[in-house]
């Protein structure tokens, strides 16, 4: 049986179609979509790209943020900014928290492919536990979202975990042209393997057969290709048990030695006229196409057979490596960004190989109970047992993964008890390469069909994984998820190249991994994250199990607010705060009102209006100056000309040293109101009653007291100025002083009020005075290594010199033995300059007998030679002589 191949368009679209008659007039002719392939052939050439970029080193040793003289070791990446974003993170679970999504009632994901025999248990226990792992995912890093910090799949742990290879051919999926299938090249090799026709073969006979043009179901590739007997039974469903079972309902993963090919088994063979030696590898090329369809990338109809993986499977079969882990990471990505930001993400029809996700999570969270089996050299087989109750209900399941108690962080990392330097040069191993590839950030790309797929790979959010310190991660320079087949291809040339002589420390391994986090990232987490992990578990959990229609708009309706995110804290003021506590600790909470929003709802903060109504200017201004702490520079948010233009304004009015009025004190109650909640929930207040008209008096005349009034002001504001002075040193860190010119401004500023700086400046420049010694103590200090560095130094050194002496005793050992060689070499010199001699004699004999031969050689070719004739006249002569014999008997030679 043969197939003919020709290239012609449905449309606008190539499209190659198969015959099995030659002249191509045949009814039952199948077509498939042809696209420009990005290896092969017939690709086009692209050079190699240099974005993102290499960097010389991918690790950098820094000084610890914590206080101490110790240094930590950061990873770097090399398409992220410097500035880290301070605003929250989206994530799933925010969004159903906030009514914006919801799980609806069922949750599925394409990719599992449990129903398969052997794996419908497993699919149910994917997806019960998919849903706890999706609400902290976050689409705009690729990582998921604990209180611990950021957490991500590597393409070293798909290795790991299911042998999945990291580098290699560029994972393409597409159908060839005619070109390609029938083309050879001037070896006389046919461009890709032979196998590859068969494939296509089957798929056109099974069209054929089940009437069904454009689509082959997964289970009827199976049965016609493998026609042995059924070893493994569809399992039994069983009811849910409390202990572990002493066996999972997996295969044996027993490799046996197979003996010839029975009748029934062959016959496939003879169907397709399958030539012998072609078996094996057509067989194995039929059963990885199965492989890259569901378990791989189910990333299309999941139940079908797709023709784009014929090639990649040949060449597989072949001997040909292809990169499969960071496509496979890509997909995954892709599948768990478009579940978290879809507003139903049990209907966003996600398709990825969600079970690598299963294992991984049961790897690292140590999530799931292990199967008594056998091992296998698939790592992820031995979480795929189901068959007994899960430790994990709705509510602990998402407490364990947001809080990552259990996480753990080394359980793939390289295990050495000291450290090393990865190179990337001729000399690393594959396995280390691999390891070293996990390290660096880029962009991952897949191809599938006519699905375009980049994600980015950012290793440096998730450092500790690799033993490094957690450093404050950048935003991307630039947001990338899809591209042209140029892109595609240098995106992965760029994310697997090798050979670039760029370096990055391996820690020695440790159980510590999950500690390593520098003090300023974990400000800037807590400041991102807010109470996304303390918050909102109980909620996501009832939603899980009795989920109802949540209303999916980010728009407000029509005449009503919009609602608040409850994740992102509103600003409290130090006073505020203050009194705050002072309100909870109250016995009379009788006669504290709570501040409510226009809407009935009870602001996060909670104010006892009573104290609300105590507070003086004093007060204000010092929480003013304790909100000024906070700003980025010395003396932004404060500006002394105009804090001294304030003063004479309180110097000059009457207004400011009046006796409050009613109007007045709810004035501030309405200020302080608006300091401690959002402009999103304004504070309503009780107005105060309009005072009674009473008849007019003639104006009494009363003693004021100016001067005085203005002089305690006057002090008020000097002590102002001072305090806010006192109050920003006192909050900055001994490592940081104060420009000289804005504290003397201070001080001018404290004079023009008529009050003596002098005490004020002698105990600041004394202190300012001793922050510069410190620094440039610390200084001079941190030129020298701290005690663990020169232990690590030597450590290292004394590494080094051992590998050394190693090599100098190894290099002496070889030097022995190749004077040794010499010496034998000399020996053996002499006996073949006397076997030289004599062969030399026995050359002259030899000689000698070579010219008696040649002699006798010419006096055989010069000799008579006996002919035809004188053959007959020898044998006349000898009939003669017969007769002349016969005659002698009857002579008479007496008389």
């Amino acid at each position: 049986m043969t197939l003919f191949f020709k290239d012609s368009k449905i449309g606008e679209e190539s499209a190659l179609f198969i015959y099995k008659k030659k002249d191509g007039k045949d009814a039952k002719a199948m077509t498939l979509i042809v696209r420009p392939p990005i290896i092969g052939r017939f690709s086009e050439k692209w050079g190699r790209n240099s974005y993102p970029l290499n960097l010389p080193k991918w690790s950098q040793i820094v000084p610890s943020d914590g206080g101490s003289n110790l240094e930590t070791t950061i990873l770097l990446a090399s398409h992220h900014k410097n500035v880290a974003r301070s605003k929250p993170y989206n994530t799933l679970g925010r969004e159903i928290i906030v009514k914006r999504a919801d799980w609806d009632f069922s949750f599925s994901v394409n990719g599992g492919f449990s129903y398969f025999s052997l794996y419908w248990d497993w699919l149910e226990d994917v997806l019960s536990r998919c849903k706890h792992l999706l609400d902290c995912w976050s689409s705009s890093t690729n990582t998921l979202h604990t209180s611990v910090g950021e957490i991500s799949i590597t393409p070293w742990d798909l290795f790991v975990l299911g042998g999945l290879p990291c580098t290699g051919a560029f994972y393409d999926e597409v159908v060839p042209n005619a070109q390609e299938l029938d083309g050879i090249n001037d070896q006389g090799r046919p461009y890709l393997p032979y196998s590859y026709r068969y494939l296509f073969l089957a798929y056109h006979h099974l069209q054929n057969r089940l009437k069904r043009q454009g689509k082959v179901s997964v289970h009827d590739w199976i049965t016609f290709w493998y026609r042995g007997n059924n070893k493994y039974p569809a399992p039994r469903k069983p009811a849910r048990q409390t202990t572990i079972p002493k066996c999972s309902q997996n295969p044996l993963g027993e490799i046996k030695e197979h003996g010839p090919w029975l009748d029934k088994e062959h016959g496939v063979f003879a169907d397709l006229q399958v030539e012998g030696d072609l078996k094996e590898e057509t067989y194995l090329s039929a059963l990885l196409s199965c492989w890259l369809c569901i378990f791989v990338f189910p990333i299309k109809d999941q139940n079908s057979i797709r023709p784009g993986t014929f090639k990649i499977a040949s060449s597989i079969a072949n001997g040909r490596s292809f990169g499969l882990a960071s496509p496979v990471l890509a997909s995954i990505y892709r599948g768990l960004n478009t579940i978290s930001s879809s507003p139903t993400p049990s209907k966003s029809g996600a398709s990825f190989a969600i079970h690598y996700v299963y294992a991984w999570v049961g790897h690292f969270f140590r999530s799931n109970r292990l199967t008594h089996d056998k091992p296998s050299d698939a790592l992820m087989t031995k979480y795929s047992s189901v068959g007994y109750a899960s430790p994990f209900n709705e509510f602990s399941a998402r407490k364990h993964i947001r809080n990552a108690t259990n996480f753990l962080w080394h359980r793939t990392a390289f295990k050495k008890n000291y450290n090393q330097t990865f190179i990337d040069n001729d000399r690393l191993s594959i396995q280390k390469f691999d390891y070293f590839m996990s390290l660096r950030s880029g962009y991952l790309s897949l191809r599938c069909e006519d699905q375009h797929i980049v994600e980015p790979y950012s290793p440096h959010r998730f450092s500790r994984r690799f033993g490094f310190h957690q450093d404050i991660p950048g935003d991307l320079k630039e947001e990338i998820h899809t591209g042209s087949l140029k892109d595609l291809c240098q995106f992965y040339q760029s994310f697997t190249r090798c050979n670039t002589d760029s370096k990055v420390l391996i820690s020695a391994f440790a159980t510590d991994f999950g500690s390593r986090v520098r003090h300023s990232y974990k400000q800037w987490w807590e400041r991102v994250c807010g109470n996304d992990f303390t918050k909102g578990t109980d909620l996501l959990a009832d939603i899980a199990s009795f989920p109802v229609k949540l209303v999916t708009s980010n728009k407000p309706q029509r005449g009503k607010r919009e609602l608040q995110d409850p994740y992102i804290p509103q600003p409290l003021s130090k006073f505020a705060r203050r009194r705050l506590e002072d309100g909870n600790h109250s016995k009379d909470s009788s006669q504290h009102n709570e501040v409510t929003c226009s809407q009935g709802t009870k602001s996060p903060f909670v104010v006892p209006v009573r104290d609300a109504i105590k507070i003086s200017e004093e007060e204000v201004c010092n929480d003013l100056g304790s909100n000024w702490r906070h700003s980025k520079s010395p003396m932004e948010g404060v500006d002394p000309e105009n804090s001294i233009n304030h003063a004479h304004l309180f110097a000059n009015s009457e207004s400011s040293i009046s006796k409050p009025s009613a109007k007045s004190s709810d004035l501030r109650r309405c200020k302080f109101a608006d300091v401690g909640t959002s402009s999103k929930f304004p504070i309503e207040t009780e107005r105060a009653p309009l005072p009674s008209l009473q008849p007019t008096k003639p104006p009494e005349v009363s003693v004021f007291q100016a001067k005085a009034h203005i002089s305690s002001v006057r002090r008020k504001g000097a002590s102002m100025l001072g305090d806010v002075l006192l109050n920003r040193l006192s909050n900055l860190s001994v490592d940081t002083i104060l420009p000289q010119a804005e504290v003397h401004e201070i001080y001018s500023g404290v004079e023009s009020f008529g009050v003596d700086p002098q005490h004020l400046r002698e105990n600041v420049d004394k202190y300012c005075e001793g922050i510069a010694d410190y620094l440039k103590m610390k200084e001079s200090l941190n030129k020298r290594p701290s005690p663990v560095i020169l232990s690590q130094r030597q450590t290292e050194v004394e590494f080094l010199l051992s590998e050394a002496s190693q090599k100098k005793a190894s290099l002496k050992t070889e030097l022995d033995a190749v004077k040794l060689r010499m010496v034998d070499l000399k020996t053996e010199l002499v006996q073949l300059e006397q076997s030289l001699s004599q062969i030399e004699t026995h050359q002259v004999e030899q000689d000698n007998i070579v010219q008696d031969l040649e002699e006798q050689l010419e006096e055989v070719k010069f000799a008579p030679v006996l002919e035809d004739q004188d053959i007959e006249a020898l044998e006349k002569i000898r009939v003669l002589l017969e007769d002349n014999r016969s005659s002698l008997k009857d002579l008479k030679w007496m008389s």
